[in-house]
């Protein structure tokens, strides 16, 4: 990569991650009362995808901004651009109207579920180094959401019936859905997740 090309990509993807970590600030000052303090608050947002992913964004392109596009490999810069893309369709598709108690919430909020699956998309395109992607990588890339869905599921058992967000995300209800509609709920995402991915290196072999 020419090297005024690759200086873009570095600054564009180290305001990346400070931006999808400055956004993880609202949510912690918010439940740090609610969940009896900064353990708390930090357990009780590590259930949820959108967070993960957005962490695992954050130090992808932190080390990228810090060492430079080729410091992380092109199997994971794919999985985590198609991993926050999954955050903004199934959060802009199944999840949308939430409510915010403060601007700063709503501000935390379009961050993490609009801008950033917006913004990493569009630099994985234009800086991210093309053309070393294999048709198995979707595989590979799908087993994060199924370990998320497992990690979810054996965490759910150790919290009571009832429990506020128990089940993160309501297709992922065990106790509304049971174990069967809940299991193809999640298989049915990891599949599109697959599809997604072969569409990814479709056009990744395309750039190349």
């Amino acid at each position: 990569m020419p090297a005024s090309r690759e200086t873009w990509a570095r600054l564009t993807a180290a305001l990346i991650a400070a931006a999808t970590l400055l956004a993880m600030i609202p949510p912690v000052l918010g439940n740090l009362d609610k969940q009896g303090g900064l353990l708390g608050a930090l357990w009780w947002l590590g259930r949820f995808f959108t967070i993960l992913t957005n962490l695992a964004i954050g130090a992808v392109f932190a080390r990228i901004g810090w060492r430079g596009s080729l410091s992380v490999s092109p199997l994971v810069q794919g999985g985590v651009m198609l991993a926050i893309m999954l955050v903004g369709l199934v959060f802009n598709l199944l999840l949308p109207g939430l409510q915010h108690a403060t601007w700063a919430d709503y501000l935390g909020d379009k961050f993490h579920h609009v801008i950033v699956p917006l913004a990493v998309p569009l630099w994985w395109l234009i800086f991210a180094p093309h053309g070393r992607l294999g048709w198995r990588a979707p595989l590979a890339w799908a087993l994060y959401p199924l370990a998320y869905a497992a990690y979810v599921m054996t965490r759910a058992q150790f919290e009571p019936a009832g429990t506020p967000a128990r089940y993160p995300y309501f297709f992922m209800d065990v106790d509304s859905f049971g174990w069967a509609a809940a299991i193809g709920n999640m298989a049915a995402i990891a599949m599109a997740f697959v599809l997604v991915g072969w569409l990814a290196v479709w056009i990744d072999r395309r750039l190349g």
